[in-house]
């Protein structure tokens, strides 16, 4: 049995994931790109009950997400919106409204994909610190799909070869070029793997 699919992200998270700030979620939230979400204890909403996870609106909390000096490490919110509805119901018991946190505050994870999928986040790749891949293997992958996919595959892995050093040469920002003899490393199984059938 698998597990179901991730419901929320934090902004931490969230924040390192992108490689961006706390701010920059807060704004996009403010901005309608992306809901806070927040769990509350019950609270009265003119006479109606609110409990559980809740929207919460990021132009209330951006003293928690200053760009410039120190931010509040809290903040009381006076709004929220339950889940599903489009009406935003003011607190009115208890009076001084929910006190929020940083920490307290999430992200549905369905929109942070979603949000992902859009703006393709997901395709900037990870590196692990320490240093830089020397050639782009990544973009020599997109131009060999694109080439194979427009033109079909070359005559030989010699000429494969010789087409993926001459992308290299002209997309390389310092101008050095892998050695062919990796190159070829790194062509030969899929040249193994697109003449297999032949």
């Amino acid at each position: 049995m698998t597990l179901p699919p991730r419901a929320f992200y934090s902004l931490t998270e969230t924040s390192a994931r992108w490689g961006c700030a706390a701010a920059d979620l807060a704004g996009w939230a403010a901005t309608d790109h992306l809901t806070l979400v927040t769990s509350i204890a019950s609270v009265i909403c003119g006479k109606q009950p609110v409990a559980g996870i809740v929207v919460v609106t990021a132009a209330d909390m951006m003293r928690m997400f200053r760009r410039h000096g120190p931010s509040d490490e809290e903040c009381r919110v006076f709004r929220i919106r339950p889940q599903g509805s489009t009406e935003w119901q003011y607190i009115t018991e208890p009076a001084d409204g929910v006190l929020i946190k940083i920490t307290d505050l999430m992200l549905l994870a369905e929109e942070v994909q979603k949000f992902e999928d859009e703006r393709d986040l997901l395709r900037r790749h990870f590196v692990s610190p320490g240093s830089a891949p020397r050639y782009d293997w990544e973009g020599m992958n997109i131009m060999l799909f694109r080439r194979i996919n427009d033109h079909g595959v070359p005559a030989t892995q010699a000429d494969l070869i010789a087409e993926v050093q001459d992308w290299f040469a002209q997309n390389s920002p310092t101008g050095e070029i892998p050695e062919e003899s990796t190159t070829r490393k790194k062509i030969a199984p899929i040249w193994r793997a697109l003449r297999e059938k032949e």
